[in-house]
């Protein structure tokens, strides 16, 4: 039988992938050789997987970002940042380059825009990720701001005028990825940084931007400490539910949008649509929340390209069995 078509059938649930994509074998020889037609490959490359996007069946589409080295190296051209040394990205085999700020931050506002092909994606819904300014300010290396506060809240303002320059050119969602946040309060921990500082900053970022603004936290369970996040002035809230359960959280009512992070990004282990699909039917019948949002719990770029594409289909998979479920079409 069926489910009762009333029992939280009201809850919208959208689906979207963000992040950096891995490159093809095409791509991946192509930037060893230097190849003089890279930026052409690199545009192609983009259309393709915009493409299994679309045949995916997602929501929002993503620049796949196939030409950024990591989420912080396009903004090595601000004034003020130069580049550092390479660093290990948390506990992953991957690096990124350090930024050293060693003056004020200037020049920005158009940074980003620049690195994303938006006019493939003209008729789309479109997501767009950025750093959050925590995890930037904590990840990079400060030089000139005599406090941790005031470099914090100067990159809260480069972000927020690249925030406004992507709403203005048709950006529905601006995902803001807080790994930083989620690893250093995991399980109650604390850092020399206030919860409600880094908030501040959070809403600075977010201030005179038309588009939704989501925080997504990763690398760390953040039950501890989610009543406070759930105060941040962002219109959602993200978790990677294999560090942070959803189970946890059912006592809360979200009068924000919930991004939950269910295909795992970081393993090429298949996700079993059914068991999936009915586990988060089960807990959100329990929750008090209206929007969802499904997604990869990190970006595609640590698997392989097939597996990659495997994920999105997946994603794609369990959204629209969950939808039956909650909307009462499944037997």
């Amino acid at each position: 039988m069926s489910k009762d078509l009333d029992k939280h059938s009201d809850i919208e649930v959208e689906n979207y992938a963000v992040g950096i994509y891995p490159r093809s074998q095409l791509l991946v020889t192509a930037t060893r050789r230097s190849s003089p037609n890279l930026p052409d490959l690199f545009r192609k490359g983009k259309q393709s997987w915009m493409n299994v996007q679309r045949r995916a069946g997602l929501t929002y589409i993503a620049d796949p970002m196939i030409d950024w080295d990591d989420i912080f190296r396009p903004f090595s051209r601000v004034k003020g940042i130069s580049l550092g040394p390479l660093n290990r990205f948390f506990e992953t085999n991957t690096f990124y380059r350090r930024l050293i700020v060693g003056d004020a931050l200037d020049g920005y506002g158009s940074i980003t825009r620049s690195m994303l092909a938006l006019d493939l994606m003209k008729d789309d819904r479109k997501v767009v990720a950025l750093p959050d300014p925590y995890t930037f300010s904590m990840l990079n290396e400060n030089r000139y701001y005599r406090s941790h506060e005031d470099y914090l809240f100067a990159v809260a303002d480069m972000l927020n005028a690249e925030a406004r320059a992507l709403a203005r050119e048709g950006v529905d969602v601006i995902q803001l990825n807080a790994p930083s946040i989620a690893y250093d309060f995991s399980n109650g921990g604390r850092t020399s940084v206030d919860l409600g500082i880094i908030g501040d900053a959070i809403a600075r970022v977010k201030k005179g931007v038309k588009s939704k603004v989501y925080l997504y936290l990763y690398f760390g369970n953040v039950t501890s400490i989610f009543p406070r996040l759930m105060e941040i002035k962002v219109d959602g809230i993200g978790i990677d539910i294999s560090s942070t359960k959803l189970a946890s959280l059912v006592d809360y009512s979200m009068d924000k949008t919930l991004i939950l992070g269910i295909v795992d990004a970081m393993n090429t282990r298949i996700e079993e649509i059914k068991s999936t699909a009915s586990a988060l039917d089960f807990i959100l019948d329990r929750m008090d929340v209206k929007h969802v949002v499904l997604s990869t719990n990190n970006s595609l770029e640590y698997l392989p390209y097939r597996f990659a594409v495997k994920k999105l289909s997946v994603l794609g998979r369990i959204t629209r069995l969950l939808k039956a479920k909650q909307t009462g079409l499944t037997p």
